[in-house]
């Protein structure tokens, strides 16, 4: 088998490898089911007022009740919201905030409703002034708590424990690559029309040999196997144009392609990755969680 023959490594997840199941881990199940427990249960204790009138079961329940479907329909709206808006990649932040307002306001509803139940049956509550109609000042308050305990969150687990959730340059739920074991198969070059800035290079590069791209000013280097070339090119457009499953950015003057990476290494301010050309590409600190989740599960060599 020729060197061009070989099947490249992109990072969707095998068929008939157990579904979806098989790709969630105790990450997902922190972050869907226990952030908002520990949250509701952080808010019932605090709420000695509620305890003593309803009593402590009632009331850890109702802040369960409050904290679980709202939760879970703020993660389905910024899902939704990211693949409506997948034509134009709104930053991280921007995304997170979108579906955070539409979560709320579609969730108004039903924590009004879950309110005025509590209050029917004790009426010594008194909370109808804490969820108000929509736009109110009271609506615009709980709009600003919840979106800090959100965006929050959010920055933590992506940051810090490797689960980004709602960034376009990483896939969700798949095993990522590692060096040569097939997962979509692309034979001898790109699945449909090479990029653009592949076509002006001197050498014509399969995907498995663009390693990664720098942006330079109004320039790009290409890093290949056997050397580097340096092209008129706008980096955006380059990312833009590669394929989101062969690889990500990393840095904002950095794109590397994630089969290629050989080692992490990660360090205080120091955080980089080493591709099979020997070359160190940094990462900057939004990435890290990404790069972390990937050589965690792609079981990449970490050093720090």
């Amino acid at each position: 088998m020729t060197e061009k023959s070989k099947t490249l490594t992109v990072g969707t997840a095998p068929p008939n490898t157990g579904g979806w199941l098989k790709h969630l881990s105790w990450r997902h199940l922190a972050y869907y089911i226990g952030v908002p427990i520990v949250v509701a249960v952080y808010a019932g204790l605090n709420n000695w007022e509620m305890q003593h009138i309803v009593g402590f079961p009632a009331s850890i329940l109702f802040y369960v009740a409050h904290a679980l479907p709202p939760w879970w329909l703020t993660c389905a709206s910024t899902s939704l919201l990211k693949l409506a808006l997948a034509r134009w990649k709104p930053p991280w932040l921007l995304l997170l905030l979108l579906g955070h307002l539409v979560g709320c306001v579609l969730v108004l509803p039903y924590s009004n409703w879950l309110t005025g139940a509590y209050e029917l049956r004790w009426p010594a509550l008194e909370m109808g002034g804490e969820f108000a109609p929509m736009f109110s000042n009271e609506f615009w308050m709980y709009l600003l708590r919840a979106g800090v305990i959100w965006i929050g969150i959010n920055f933590i687990f992506d940051r810090f424990v490797g689960l980004p959730l709602y960034r376009y340059n990483i896939p969700r739920g798949y095993e990522a690559p590692r060096n040569g074991t097939a997962t979509k198969h692309v034979q001898d070059g790109w699945s449909g029309k090479p990029p653009g800035f592949v076509e002006r290079l001197p050498a014509k590069l399969a995907p498995n040999e663009v390693l990664a791209i720098k942006a330079e000013q109004h320039y790009i280097r290409v890093y290949s196997p056997e050397r580097e070339y340096m092209i008129l090119y706008r980096f955006s457009d380059a990312v833009r144009e590669l394929d989101e499953i062969l690889g990500q950015q990393v840095h904002r003057s950095y794109w590397v392609n994630t089969g290629a990476i050989e080692s992490v290494h990660a360090k205080a301010k120091d955080f980089q990755v080493r591709i099979s050309s020997g070359a160190d590409i940094p990462v900057s600190t939004p990435y890290q969680g990404m790069v972390r989740e990937l050589a965690r599960s792609a079981r990449i060599p970490s050093r720090g």
